[in-house]
């Protein structure tokens, strides 16, 4: 690779790096509002860097199977990875709704009508989180470190945007891992926003007993 590429890359995660830690000192506690404009001035940068991130940075790893291969190993590893995530948030969830309120608070814990709905906006969000570290984060640090060093960064990077909130955040370290896996082999995104939005819905319901609709719904009021 050209040492211009390097150092422009270079340049452009110091910059983000820089950028990130002030963020995160500066707003340690946040309301999803300034999440929410985050998120759009990354994605306008990174859709204004979308050509260059595709032709430039990702044309280095060209993927190894054919697109459907890709797909069909994607969605059965993220799938295998997932399920018994959430059978264990189940069985916890059920654990701790039955010390509050016998079978009765368990059984409502697991069955709350609001987790699909929670889901399915949750799961656009958790696109969006893949693409910025996946696609744009992912492929500047296969370019300029060894491929375990790149993958491993990227999922905790990922995992320290969850901060302060630290269960989230050390839940996120392994699954950002192994996302960041699957896509540096599959180079699909939509599993791992699908295990993704499951997981976190999933953890918040069943886990952290807390309704991510109700609480949403009163941010935004």
């Amino acid at each position: 690779m050209e040492q211009s590429l390097k150092r422009r890359l270079l340049t452009e995660l110091l910059a983000l790096g820089v950028l990130t830690i002030i963020f995160l000192v500066a707003f340690p506690k946040r309301s999803i509002y300034i999440d929410v404009l985050l998120a759009i001035f990354a994605l306008s940068v990174i859709a204004a860097n979308a050509s260059f991130t595709k032709n430039s940075v990702w044309a280095q790893f060209p993927p190894r199977d054919d697109q459907q291969t890709r797909v069909r190993r994607s969605y059965a590893l993220a799938g295998a990875f997932t399920i018994p995530a959430i059978l264990a948030f189940g069985v916890i969830g059920l654990s701790f709704g039955y010390r509050e309120l016998g079978w009765q608070g368990g059984w409502t814990r697991l069955l709350n009508s609001h987790l699909l709905v929670a889901f399915l906006v949750y799961l656009p969000w958790a696109l969006l989180q893949q693409f910025l570290f996946q696609f744009y984060l992912l492929g500047r640090l296969l370019s300029l470190l060894p491929t375990p060093v790149a993958v491993f960064a990227t999922g905790v990077a990922y995992s320290l945007v969850h901060l302060p909130e630290i269960g989230v955040a050390l839940a996120a370290a392994p699954a950002g891992i192994f996302w960041t896996f699957l896509y540096r082999r599959y180079r699909v995104l939509f599993p791992l926003g699908l295990s993704h939005a499951l997981l976190g819905a999933t953890l918040y319901y069943w886990v952290y007993g807390q309704d991510l609709l109700m609480a949403w719904k009163d941010v935004f009021q």
